[in-house]
Parts: structure tokens; sequence; C-alpha cells
């Protein structure tokens, strides 16, 4: 049984591929300084932040730590807690046995019922608009500019 691969490299299995290997068994090959960037110390990549003052919620009165996953307020476009978001547009709902709410993306959340208990598939009943459509917040534009976005 030939397979064509006689005097080649091995085709099947896991050595000599990637992970710094170039030929040699245990040749290692230095890392870039690109990449050094994710090794950073927690204080280090705090520093980035450092000189912003902390954001509170304008919902919950605490200091939001995830700055990238706070949605704007419904007054005044100030960051607000995601969870806290959630709540409040919960709290005003009335909802059937069947029905939750979600987030379905660009700051709007919506009534959704789901069809089996697999939760697997679902209709949106109805669509809840949190943040102004199109409206570019400061505090965005700043996490967009520091991420090179």
């Amino acid at each position: 049984m030939a397979d064509g691969n006689n005097g080649s490299k091995r085709r099947f299995g896991r050595r000599g591929r990637g992970r710094g290997r170039s030929g040699a068994r245990g040749a290692e090959v230095p890392v870039e300084k690109d990449r050094a960037v994710a090794a950073e110390s927690p204080e280090e990549q705090k520093s980035i932040f450092a000189d912003q003052p902390p954001v509170v919620c304008g919902i919950c009165g605490k200091q939001i730590f995830d700055l990238s996953s706070a949605l704007a307020g419904r007054d005044g476009g100030q960051p607000v807690h995601f969870d806290c978001a959630l709540a409040s547009v919960s709290e005003g709902e009335r909802l059937e046995p069947s029905e939750r709410v979600a987030y379905i993306g660009r700051g709007s959340f919506a009534v959704v019922e789901y069809r089996d208990k697999s939760m697997t598939a679902f209709t949106v009943k109805r669509r809840l608009q949190w943040e102004k459509e199109g409206e570019k917040y400061d505090w965005r534009k700043s996490i967009q500019q520091r991420m090179g976005l």
C-alpha cells in the first residue's frame, strides 16, 4: 500500500506544526515583541486607562469597570451597565410565561416568544429601542480610538 509520501514530511499528526518548531525537535524560535503585548501584567494594562476618571452608571450609581459592554442611558447618553439597562426595560414590560426580554443589537431590546422548551427558535413580538439610532457618544468614541478602530 503506497501512499506517495515516502521520503516526505509526515502527513498526519502534530509533529512539526507551528508552535515555534522549525524542523529540529525542541528548537525554540524567539517570540516577537508585538506578540508580547498580550502577556502584559494587569498593572501595565490598567495604566492605559489611568488618566481617565472612573465612570459611574446612571441607573445604579456603581462604577463601570468594563466600558466596552456598557450602553448609553436614555437620559443624556451617559454610560450604564448592560444588566441595569436590561432590568430597567424588563420591569416596564408585561410578559407572558413564554416571553422574555432579549438584546437584539444596535442599542435595541425586544420581547421575544420562544416556540419550544429548547429555546432555539423564537419570534420577536415587540422591539424596544434603548439608545438613539445613529447617535455617536463621546465616551464610546474614546474607546474606539484606544482600540484603533
